[in-house]
This record gives structure tokens, C-alpha cells and sequence, in this order.
């Protein structure tokens, strides 16, 4: 039960002593309630308590008082079951409020979780690249942190409650007669270990691997056929699927076989199980002065009853542990801090882009070691404006990825103005490299919060001016609120025709050194003039360097420099027209890409 120790070490799991204290509580209270179900049959048994002392098995004995045993039957009755009811309901109140503070406990420590991993992508960022920690993230947000919290839930459930409930009831168990109590438990494990052995038997994992990959087999085969029939294969597709049915139900059966031996062999073990312990009891009952008598095993039943419900809830926590161990292990390698990189404090600042950014000689690789980027040179220059194409979405992404900061070159360097990238405070890289997407991108806000980003020197008429520029003035002014209309992430609401726009006025409103715009794909309808592509022009007379990744033919046109990649390595560069009277692969990418007639006949 050493499991999520680490997730259990959180700062957020510390202290909530009254969990400890309900807990504590609520499984104490079932053995009393069981004593007390026991006086309750002893006094209905003989018809009223003759002396102080009431004897429940073999070493289990409860003292009255006198002024109790001195009443009427009716009335001890009464009174017992009245304490018992309010036993039961602190058992129940006890219960729900520990239940509330583990659920809550649990949910706290997932909670800081999904803020560490929030940190954490942003500084494995600066190593692996941002687009990495994406999938990183769906992953770990999506799977591991919600096992997580459940396992930590049925932790915080179980102990120490189900613990004390289970060491509560077999001592009562044994008091009341220590044979029978062990032959229960023997008994009980003994089941619990035939069961286990009949449900998971060796090759079990094989077996559920085999059978879907024949399904998926038979379905390549179906898919298959008529091709095959039209080669004149002489059957080999009827055959092919025919051996693969035959092993598909050779399994089927093998497993159905099993299965319905289980449950025969449970019941007829737990049959011969009972029928033990019933002439145990029958012994003890009818020989001999053990103590024992139908008061006594019903509070025998009753405990015992207990310890199976508490056995069988930690049972189920320590498989739910397994099951949460990796995605622990997962979160907390992710967690781990790398020294790749210099911690931010011991970074330089940045005043813009006075010279150039330089890629040198830079390799970039991905974790099964294969390149992104390979011996990869290249100087961009502020005032101008520039296009990426490629053969592979990856390299042209990761190149503009590295100019933000994100990932860290296998070998080359890249740097800005002289100073080596990975030497910039990540702060002075976000002030003067904006990046732009189709999708803005927007955060949740007003669409005056996701134009201002913060800085409030941005007045209302600047807004305005921007936006005209880029011709959606008019459209966001009909959005029920106007520029105060609240979007958020992936909203729906605006088209990306807009929200990459609002992405570009951002750009102009807060004048950065660099700026990096993925295109969206173009409308429909033909633009003579492109506003987006007009105000990234704005942004490189004014003097920054923009780099663009392109979807609109337009865009290459205009561009003062086309740089194509051919995989991880560069294939050519120079003006649109240059490159298509000198290489086959841009004139050919540009058919594939920008040809808007390619698909008609």
C-alpha cells in the first residue's frame, strides 16, 4: 500500500486531521453497531436480560448497568434501539463527511498537479518545442491525472477506515469464537485465491491480444477479396479467411469454456465452504457449553460480514493502485526538472532586433533520434518579409518554433543579434517574438483584453484604427457586446478569417521585433486584396521581421524572400518567381499547394 506516495507527499494532502478523525470514527462504529444488534437479539431471544453480564460467544461478554437490566424488556428495547439508531446515524454522517474531505483532499493535490504540469510544458518548451508538449499534455491530462485522483479518492477512503473496520470486526469475529472465525477467514481466502487462479490464467494477455488482431485480419482480408479475385488467386482470399476464422473461434470457444467453468466451481467451493462452517456452528451450538448461541453467530455472521465489505474495498483500492502507479510515475518524470537550461534568473534581456537572427549549422532531432533539421544555415534580417515552405509541415514549424525559443538545437546555435537564444530571459522573448495563428490565437476575455494582452496604454481609438485596417472593424461591431463580446479558447463565434486578424492587430498594436504568422487556409471567395496579408507587409515596413508559414499563393508573391525546405534541409531561396524558373521542387509544391484548378477534370 505504498503506492502514490509521491502524489500523497503534495503539500495540498497535508494536514485535514478531522479526515483522519471520520475516518477513524466511521470504522469504529461497525463493530459497536454489530455488539449492539447482538443485545438486541439476546434480549428478543430470552425475552428480557437476566443479570448485568450478557455473554455473546466464547470470550465476548458486554456489561449493563443495573438501573438498564432493572426495566422492563419493552422498554430495554426501546432504549437499545434507539442508541443503535443513533449510532447508525453517526456511522452515516461520519461516513459522508470523510468521503466529502477525501474526494476534496484528492481533487486539491490532482488540482496543483495540472498546474505543475502547466509550468512544466512551459520550461520543457525551451528543450523539446512547444508543439511537443501538446500531445504530451492530452496525454497526461487526459489519462494519467484523472487515475490519479481516483486512486488517491479510494486511498483517502480506505485507510484508515476500511482498515479499522477490518481489524474491528475479526476481533469481535474471534472473540465470539475463535475456531469458526478462523475457518471463515481460511476459508475466505482460499476462495478469494480460486477465484483469482480461474480468472487470469497463463496466456490470458496473449489471447487478448490475438483475437482482435484476427478480427482486424479478417476485416483486411473482406477489404482484400475483390482485388484478389480479380488477380485469379484460385481461393487464396477464401482460404486466408477461412484459417483466420478457424483460430478466431478456436480462441472464442477456449474462452467461453473457461468462463463458464468459473462461476460452477465458485459456487459449488463456496458451497462446500459454508456447509463447513454451518456444521461448525451446528457443533458448537448443539454440543458441549461453548458460549455460543443464535445471538452469538448472528453477531458472528454480522463481523464477519464486515471484514468481507472492508477486505473486499481494499481489495479494490490496491488494483486501483496498480492501475495508478504508472500514470504517477508518468506525471512525475514529466515533473522532473531538467538542467538543459539555465534558470531563467541567470538569463540576459533583449532590446529588439537591431542585426539579424541567425541559424547556424543548427540539427534538430526528434526523440527516436530521426531529423527534423539537419545542418540547417540560415540569416534573417529585420525590415523584410518572409515565407517558409517545405516538403514536411514538421522542419517549417520547427524552424519558426526555434526562433521563438522553443526547443533546443542538437547541434548549431541560434541567437539574435550575437546572443545565443537559450541565453534570452523567456519574458524578453515574449515582448519581442509575437507569434499569429488562424485561430488568433485568443485566450478568454473581451476581444479589447485578447488586442490590449495587458498593456493599457492601448486606447480605444488605436483599436479601432487597427482594426478598420484590417477591414473587420464593421463585423466585430455587429457581435452582440461589440469589442467588449467575451470569446474564448476555440470559440466558435468568430470565423478565422477574423480571429487571425485580431491576431495580426495584436502584432501591430504592440509593435514586436519578430513576428511569426501561420496563414489560415484561403476563403472560398476570390480576394482581389488580402487586408491580413496587407497589415503583415505593415508589420515588416515598420521594421520588424516577419516570418510566415503560407497557405495562399498571394502570400508567396509578396514575399520579399521564400526560403524552401526540402525534409530537415534547406532546397533553395529567393523570390517567388526566381524559385519557379529554377527549381522543379518549389514549381511542383506550388501545383500541389497553391493550384486551385488541380481537382477539376
Amino acid at each position: 500500500m505504498s503506492r502514490l506516495a509521491a502524489p500523497r507527499s503534495e503539500p495540498e494532502a497535508s494536514g485535514a486531521w478531522t479526515t483522519y478523525i471520520w475516518a477513524s470514527l466511521a470504522g469504529l462504529l461497525v463493530p459497536v453497531i454489530v455488539g449492539l444488534v447482538g443485545l438486541i437479539a439476546v434480549l428478543l431471544d430470552s425475552k428480557g436480560f437476566v443479570g448485568n453480564e450478557v455473554r455473546l460467544g466464547t470470550h465476548l461478554s458486554i456489561y449493563l448497568p443495573e438501573p438498564f437490566t432493572n426495566q422492563r424488556p419493552l422498554v430495554q428495547l426501546a432504549q437499545l434501539v434507539g442508541i443503535t439508531f443513533v449510532v447508525a446515524c453517526l456511522f452515516s454522517l461520519a461516513v459522508w463527511l470523510h468521503r466529502r474531505d477525501a474526494d476534496s483532499k484528492a481533487r486539491n493535490v490532482t488540482k496543483s498537479l495540472h498546474r505543475k504540469v502547466l509550468q512544466q510544458s512551459l520550461r520543457r518548451a525551451e528543450i523539446e518545442g512547444a508543439a511537443a508538449q501538446y500531445v504530451r499534455a492530452e496525454q497526461l491530462i487526459g489519462t494519467h491525472l484523472p487515475a490519479i485522483q481516483k486512486g488517491l479518492s479510494m486511498w483517502y477512503r480506505a485507510v484508515p477506515r476500511s482498515v479499522l473496520m477490518l481489524v474491528g470486526c475479526v476481533v469481535v469475529a474471534l472473540m465470539v469464537n475463535v475456531w469458526l472465525a478462523l475457518l471463515a477467514v481460511v476459508s475466505g481466502i482460499m476462495l478469494w485465491q480460486l477465484y483469482q487462479r480461474l480468472r487470469y490464467r497463463k496466456g490470458d494477455e496473449i489471447a487478448n491480444w490475438e483475437v482482435p488482431r484476427s478480427r482486424r485480419r479478417m476485416a483486411e482480408i473482406v477489404g482484400q477479396a475483390p482485388l484478389l479475385a480479380r488477380l485469379q488467386t484460385h481461393g487464396l482470399a477464401d482460404r486466408s479467411f477461412e484459417s483466420e476464422l478457424d483460430s478466431l473461434y478456436r480462441r472464442l470457444t477456449a474462452e467461453e469454456s473457461r468462463s463458464g467453468q468459473l462461476w460452477p466451481l465458485l459456487f459449488l467451493a463456496t458451497s462446500v465452504a459454508v456447509a463447513v462452517l454451518l456444521l461448525g456452528l451446528g457443533a458448537n451450538l448443539l454440543i458441549g457449553d461453548s458460549g455460543l448461541s443464535v445471538p452469538s453467530a448472528l453477531v458472528l455472521g454480522l463481523a464477519l460480514g464486515g471484514a468481507i465489505i472492508s477486505a473486499d474495498r481494499l481489495a479494490k483500492l490496491s488494483f486501483q493502485l496498480k492501475e495508478s502507479e504508472p500514470s504517477s510515475d508518468a506525471i512525475y518524470l514529466y515533473l522532473q526538472r531538467s538542467n538543459d537550461v539555465a534558470p531563467s534568473e541567470q538569463r540576459v534581456g533583449l532590446a529588439g532586433l537591431r542585426d539579424s537572427v541567425r541559424i547556424d549549422d543548427v540539427t534538430l532531432k526528434d526523440s527516436t533520434g530521426k531529423a527534423i533539421l539537419r545542418n540547417l544555415s540560415l540569416q534573417l534580417t529585420p525590415n523584410s518579409f518572409v515565407a517558409l515552405l517545405g516538403t514536411e509541415t514538421v522542419s517549417t514549424r520547427a524552424l519558426t518554433e526555434l526562433i521563438m525559443g522553443f526547443g533546443r538545437p542538437t547541434e548549431g546555435q541560434v541567437s539574435i543579434d550575437g546572443i545565443p537564444l537559450l541565453d534570452v530571459h523567456p519574458q524578453a522573448l515574449a515582448r519581442n517574438v509575437m507569434w499569429v495563428e488562424p485561430s488568433g490565437p485568443l485566450w478568454d476575455g473581451t476581444i479589447a483584453e485578447n488586442l490590449r494582452g495587458g498593456n493599457q496604454d492601448i486606447n480605444n481609438r488605436d483599436l479601432v484604427e487597427v482594426l478598420e485596417s484590417l477591414n473587420v472593424y464593421e463585423q466585430l461591431q455587429r457581435l452582440p457586446e461589440g469589442l467588449n463580446t467575451y470569446v474564448t479558447v476555440g470559440d466558435s463565434l468568430l470565423s478565422s478569417e477574423i480571429t487571425f486578424a485580431i491576431g495580426i492587430a495584436r502584432a501591430i498594436l504592440h509593435k514586436p521585433a519578430v513576428v511569426i504568422a501561420m496563414e489560415p487556409p484561403p476563403p472560398a471567395e476570390h480576394l482581389p486584396d488580402d487586408p491580413s496579408l496587407a497589415g503583415l507587409k505593415r508589420l515588416a515596413d515598420a521594421g520588424a521581421l516577419v516570418v510566415v508559414l503560407p497557405r495562399r499563393l498571394q502570400t508567396l508573391r509578396s514575399a520579399d524572400r521564400v526560403v524552401l525546405l526540402n525534409g530537415p534541409r534547406i532546397a533553395g531561396e529567393g523570390k517567388h518567381a526566381e524559385l519557379l524558373s529554377n527549381s522543379d521542387l518549389y514549381r511542383h509544391l506550388n501545383y500541389l499547394l497553391f493550384n486551385p484548378y488541380r481537382h477539376q477534370k
